[in-house]
């Protein structure tokens, strides 16, 4: 089972130390880079530490819409050791009850590379449903509706 804790000193060494496989290096920014941007938008970007039981088995990143009922799931990236065990998919969906209970948001939105066949599945078995596809930025909009 999949429980959300906050980032915090206790366990920041251990979330920069999770990496992914390389070939999915092109499909997200280091933790470090995440949490640096969480760092200087305090009141936009909120990171997540993901357990399992009591280990550390990921990072996600939940930006808030300015004056709507929108939030974003930045980022999510389960560690190279903790995947293909359905820790992503488990992951979203206790995201999305989190942000249910500490948000006022109606949808939650996230964007996929095209090519990016895992994580679209990891949301797809989530709930998210595709909403459209930008060929230019080569991305794919997923949405989730939360209320």
């Amino acid at each position: 089972m999949i429980t959300i804790r906050n980032l915090s000193q206790d366990n920041i060494e251990a979330a920069l130390a999770l990496s992914v496989d390389d070939w999915q290096r092109k499909y997200v920014r280091t933790n470090a880079e995440m949490i640096a941007l969480a760092y200087v938008q305090p009141q936009e970007l909120f990171p997540v530490a993901l357990y399992a039981e009591e280990a550390l088995v990921g990072l996600a990143f939940v930006k808030k819409e300015q004056k709507t009922a929108i939030m974003t799931l930045e980022q999510i990236m389960i560690g190279q050791p903790f995947q293909s065990k359905s820790f992503g998919s488990e992951s979203v969906r206790e995201i999305a009850k989190w942000i249910e209970t500490q948000f006022d948001c109606t949808l939650l939105q996230a964007s996929i590379q095209i090519g990016n066949q895992w994580g679209r599945e990891t949301l797809e078995n989530a709930g998210f449903m595709k909403r459209s596809t930008d060929l230019e930025k080569r991305e794919i909009e997923m949405i989730y509706i939360t209320k």
